[in-house]
């Protein structure tokens, strides 16, 4: 956490670094853009999502990070009377789980992975820290409403002296809720990049996702026995940062005809 803030904090520096640079160089007038307009983009980029368990003994085992992909779409609106705040909606694909390791046997090592797949629904309020200017440091906050709609759960024995195990994660013992709901902390850099009838805003961001749920489901049935950690009241929760990159398109297009005029 602590190198995650401190990335943060540089990053508002550099920014604030580039944007006198700016103004610097460029003269005034290109300091400011055209005023804030609701806009819809793309935004992709890597998570990293890992687990927490209540048992501390599952807790304290070697645990590595998922890495992967994260994509989806997004709409922001500033809010009129307070021109740097802005309130939008995303809809994103997320992988979340975790891998850990361990020896259960004399020379023989198990690996269990999780690896479910999400459909996440979030509501973030942005605050732009300088405004309608070409670079502006900003932070967030969302609500995060997600859908676990499918996945993999593996086991996996190194040394090869066991068969490896993978099987849908619906029909794993590793028991996932199929609903979560975390809260989004975090800090980005906006840029305007102006053209002759629009400006596009491309975002970098990173954040922290913290999972409120437990993700232990009370599923009942017939499951295949493949998740090393999973008994009665076992709490599981979600945990992941996430790197962002968007690119935006204003819902409104300025056409200026003045380049056209002067031909006529």
């Amino acid at each position: 956490m602590r190198r995650f803030f401190t990335i943060i904090v540089l990053l508002t520096v550099f920014t604030l670094n580039a944007e006198a640079q700016w103004d610097y160089s460029f003269g005034n007038k290109y300091r400011k853009t055209r005023k804030n307009v609701p806009v819809i983009g793309l935004k992709g980029g890597l998570t990293s999502y890992g687990m927490r368990f209540s048992n501390k003994y599952y807790d304290d085992l070697k645990m590595e990070r998922l890495l992967k992909p994260g994509f989806g779409i997004f709409t922001e609106f500033p809010i009129e009377r307070f021109p740097r705040l802005s309130v939008g909606a995303e809809i994103l694909m997320i992988e979340r789980g975790m891998r850990k390791s361990f020896d259960f046997r004399e020379s023989v090592s198990e690996t269990d992975e999780i690896d479910a797949k999400y459909i996440d629904f979030r509501i973030p309020v942005t605050y732009y820290f300088l405004d309608e200017r070409t670079v502006s440091p900003y932070v967030f906050a969302a609500a995060d409403f997600a859908f676990c709609y499918g996945g993999t759960v593996s086991k996996k024995f190194p040394n090869g002296k066991i068969d490896d195990m993978t099987v849908d994660i619906s029909q794993s013992d590793a028991l996932i809720n199929p609903f979560d709901i975390s809260v989004i902390g975090g800090a980005g850099v906006r840029f305007k990049i102006k053209f002759s009838t629009l400006t596009m805003p491309v975002k970098i961001e990173a954040d922290y996702n913290f999972g409120l749920l437990n993700t232990m489901s009370n599923k009942a049935g017939t499951l295949i026995d493949v998740y090393a950690y999973s008994f009665d009241g076992e709490i599981r929760k979600n945990r992941g940062f996430e790197f962002m990159l968007g690119i935006g398109i204003p819902f409104k297009i300025n056409r200026n005809y003045d380049a056209c005029r002067k031909w006529n």
